[in-house]
């Protein structure tokens, strides 16, 4: 007899992910995913693979959630620059101040010496950086950015400020802190 499976795997997924994001690769056993994900150790194989591809997959998962919020904040936006604004002020709201970013995590954690794991972090800092990309075209153009700067550039620094303060984030730096680099990176873009 055929068993069925007794849990939604994306909610399993996204409790990996989670976990992963806590407390990264290394200190995540597979007894914690199991318990954590609330399924069998033989389910945690059968349906994801090995610890590995779930990471994999809870990388991929994350990215994709990550590129959805960042391409509704530039949806929503009046402008390039209050895009850009509402982007960096992301890191402001409470629950950022838990985990930080999981890609940047994975990247000093994992990408020296795990080549699938920086691919995938490669691949999601490039779509980010082409949403930016397209918040700085967008505001050079409707005039709500001067800089002079090519908008290529703006979007390389506007990435590097945005993991920076992902980075700033997960170590606790005080949100007033984080509120005066916000306001300091966009007067920059002036």
């Amino acid at each position: 007899m055929v068993r069925h499976k007794e849990f939604d795997p994306d909610v399993a997924l996204d409790r990996a992910m989670t976990m992963f994001w806590e407390r990264g690769y290394e200190a995540t056993s597979v007894q914690d995913l199991v318990e954590g994900m609330g399924i069998g150790r033989r389910s945690l194989y059968d349906t994801f693979g090995d610890k590995h591809a779930l990471f994999m997959s809870s990388i991929n998962r994350y990215g994709d959630i990550q590129s959805e919020k960042l391409n509704a904040v530039a949806d929503t936006a009046r402008t390039g620059r209050d895009a850009v604004r509402d982007l960096l002020s992301v890191v402001l709201r409470p629950e950022a101040h838990m985990k930080g970013c999981l890609l940047v995590n994975v990247a000093t954690e994992m990408a020296a010496r795990d080549s699938e794991a920086a691919q995938r972090v490669d691949r999601y800092m490039a779509i980010s950086r082409q949403i930016m990309l397209d918040m700085v075209r967008r505001g050079q153009q409707d005039g709500s950015i001067s800089a002079p700067q090519r908008p290529d550039v703006l979007a390389s620094m506007l990435l590097n400020t945005w993991l920076g303060l992902r980075v700033a984030v997960r170590s606790g730096v005080d949100r007033k802190r984080l509120r005066k680099d916000i306001d300091e990176v966009m007067s920059i873009l002036d």
